[in-house]
């Protein structure tokens, strides 16, 4: 009796396992042909054939495509935006009523989005991100609004308040500048390295550390009714 329950257990344990393993070979086989091709230009068969999977898998697991796409950035966002959370609570704690450090707020938002751009699946994620925030398809854009909503409504909060020397409609611009030039540290698509030789591919704390001197400068630059007051 005791060894009966020993193999049911020993067979539900395997069993999970392999759960397990096809749901991961599914989102990589995915992931990666999304980056490749768009979400639009993968099909459901040519990620099965991808992920040594039969039709019912990705029905099974994860619905439809869309659900599937939601599950990519679940395992790739989510971790992310937990750090962001618990680095800009800190901030928020730490200043209380006064005005928070403009670079501290960048630099809690920006830094883990930049250094998983260099973590194994990075690039092909963060192509994914990119191409599907610009997708026809609104279901498809709302996928990628969805995962950043929370803690983008956070940093933005936490920002307007280290930026009171902006109004509003400046710091809505500017605020244009900061998410542009993150996608595009982010994705990189090579045009600078073109333009001017390539002095850094892959050096993400250089990335950073310029990404960073260059916003809190941006941000920190008086308002144009300050300018014009002056």
């Amino acid at each position: 009796m005791a060894q009966t329950g020993h193999r049911a257990s020993a067979d539900a344990a395997s069993s999970a396992a392999e759960v397990g393993e096809a749901k991961t070979r599914i989102l990589l086989a995915a992931e990666r042909l999304f980056a490749e091709h768009g979400y639009s230009g993968a099909s459901l068969r040519s990620i099965m054939a991808a992920a040594e999977v039969n039709t019912a898998s990705i029905h099974y697991y994860f619905r439809h495509k869309e659900g599937l796409l939601r599950a990519i950035f679940e395992m790739r966002v989510a971790p992310m935006n937990e750090e962001r959370q618990e680095r800009l609570a800190a901030i928020e704690q730490q200043s209380g009523d006064g005005t928070p450090e403009v670079d501290a707020v960048l630099r809690a938002f920006i830094e883990p989005a930049i250094r998983r751009t260099r973590a194994q699946g990075g690039q092909a994620f963060n192509r994914i991100s990119a191409l599907c925030s610009v997708d026809p398809d609104p279901a498809v854009r709302q996928v990628v609004f969805d995962s950043y909503d929370t803690v983008s409504r956070h940093f933005t909060a936490l920002l307007r308040k280290a930026c009171p020397h902006l109004t509003d409609e400046e710091f809505y611009w500017r605020q244009h500048c900061i998410y542009g030039s993150m996608m595009y540290m982010r994705t990189d698509n090579g045009r600078v390295a073109y333009l001017l030789g390539d002095r850094g591919a892959g050096h993400s704390d250089t990335a950073l550390q310029q990404l960073l001197v260059f916003l809190t400068a941006g941000m920190k630059a008086p308002g144009d009714g300050a300018v014009a007051g002056a």
